[in-house]
């Protein structure tokens, strides 16, 4: 009886009364899961925000690339086109700021390209902030965004040193805000970036 027990365990586990799971067919169901690009114009605060959330538990893309691409936003849309195909990605999103950009003529191309056009208004920051808080009064530019998390967080704040420890217990919250809020590019403030990380495996519980 041992003996036997001991080979069904091998082949499956058990649930319920005469239902077995194949382990096997669950590996390979891991083994098939999205690898997503994410090309961002974003020298480091983008970078370091996409690649810490690697770790999230709750992630269940198979492979996650976070690269920095100096373009404006339809050229960046092009790019992330050019590498999804290049290497095989299942999913592109180009992640950028409005800022002072014809944007446009880059959401034409993303729809044109498969490529997904993550844009915040007036910058990335507004996504930060939400974390921390809400934020519906108008932003004047990237700087002001950058004093506003460092009167939230009670220190200098750092755009090229993240730490992404400050935002971590704010997801949840930053996806709810972000929202309610009107869509970008007109909105400000505004921000798509909760689109991305949806995609990579971020439900409400």
């Amino acid at each position: 009886m041992m003996a036997k027990d001991s080979r069904r365990r091998g082949r499956g586990v058990e649930v319920g009364a005469g239902r077995v799971t194949d382990l096997r067919r669950r590996t390979a169901k891991r083994a098939q899961r999205e690898t997503v690009l994410i090309d961002t114009n974003g020298k480091s605060t983008e970078k370091d925000y996409f690649n810490a959330l690697k770790a999230m538990p709750w992630v269940q893309a198979g492979r996650i690339v976070v690269i920095f691409t100096n373009k404006a936003p339809v050229e960046l849309v092009r790019d992330a086109s050019r590498r999804k195909t290049e290497n095989d990605f299942d999913q592109a999103w180009a992640v950028c700021d409005v800022d002072e950009f014809e944007i446009e003529k880059a959401a034409i191309e993303a729809r044109r390209k498969g490529v997904g056009l993550v844009l915040s208004n007036p910058c990335f920051e507004v996504w930060l902030i939400l974390h921390l808080t809400e934020q519906t009064s108008h932003l004047d530019n990237a700087d002001k965004a950058c004093e506003r998390i460092g009167k939230l967080l009670g220190k200098e704040w750092d755009k090229s040193a993240l730490d992404f420890s400050d935002f971590e217990q704010g997801i949840a919250e930053a996806i709810k805000r972000a929202k309610l809020l009107e869509s970008p590019p007109s909105a400000n403030p505004s921000t798509d970036v909760w689109k991305v990380l949806e995609a990579i495996g971020y439900t409400e519980s």
